[in-house]
């Protein structure tokens, strides 16, 4: 099990996380960019740091200094995510970004996700990086295409489109637990792990 680090200066971000981790995650509350450097220099394993972005002085400068730990998973969290201001981050080695008061099941599934290699990103991130990579005018379709089935095909669409599972479900008239499984069957094809990854294949 990994050790998270939570990092923020906030009472109710850290009373929120604490509550939130009881009984799921050891963690460590650090709440200044010095307190952290100190425990990074003197811990040499793989861990999460959760940073809450309105206790960083200049979080550009925060997550190239982080850039170092080649171990190191960094997500960010903001009271107000914001779609263009997450964007640079995530191109980054920010793994997940989120809502500072992300309710608990989504924060352990996140961080859960994170330690499977995956990327976490709100549905509207997501959705932007989708529809700024994509040309839906690119008739040219990716190799893994001809490995699909017809049904899976017309999922993996749908995905570069933008559409979530719960779209899907309900435009193809199928269970939420049969998209699901359509998703590995692509993943897997694709060799992708996540539907961001998935979608700039069809760039």
């Amino acid at each position: 099990m990994n050790e998270i680090i939570l990092f923020t200066n906030q009472t109710s971000i850290i009373k929120y996380w604490s509550n939130a981790l009881n009984g799921e995650y050891k963690y460590l509350h650090v709440d200044t960019q010095a307190k952290l450097e100190l425990f990074l220099a003197l811990k040499n394993e793989h861990n999460i740091v959760m940073v809450d972005e309105q206790s960083s002085k200049n979080i550009e400068s925060m997550l190239l200094y982080l850039k170092q730990y080649m171990d190191l998973s960094v997500l960010i969290f903001n009271n107000v995510p914001e779609v263009h201001h997450a964007f640079p981050m995530i191109r980054d080695n920010v793994k997940g970004y989120e809502n500072s008061y992300i309710n608990k099941i989504n924060l352990i599934n996140m961080l859960k996700s994170v330690e499977d290699g995956k990327k976490w990103l709100f549905s509207d991130l997501t959705n932007y990086i989708i529809n700024k990579f994509i040309d839906s005018t690119n008739q040219n379709e990716p190799s893994f295409m001809t490995l699909l089935t017809a049904k899976e095909k017309k999922i993996s669409l749908m995905v570069a489109d933008g559409s979530t599972n719960k779209d899907i479900a309900q435009k193809e008239k199928i269970a939420l637990s049969t998209v699901k499984n359509h998703m590995k069957n692509i993943f897997d094809k694709a060799g992708v792990s996540d539907r961001v990854a998935l979608a700039l294949k069809f760039r």
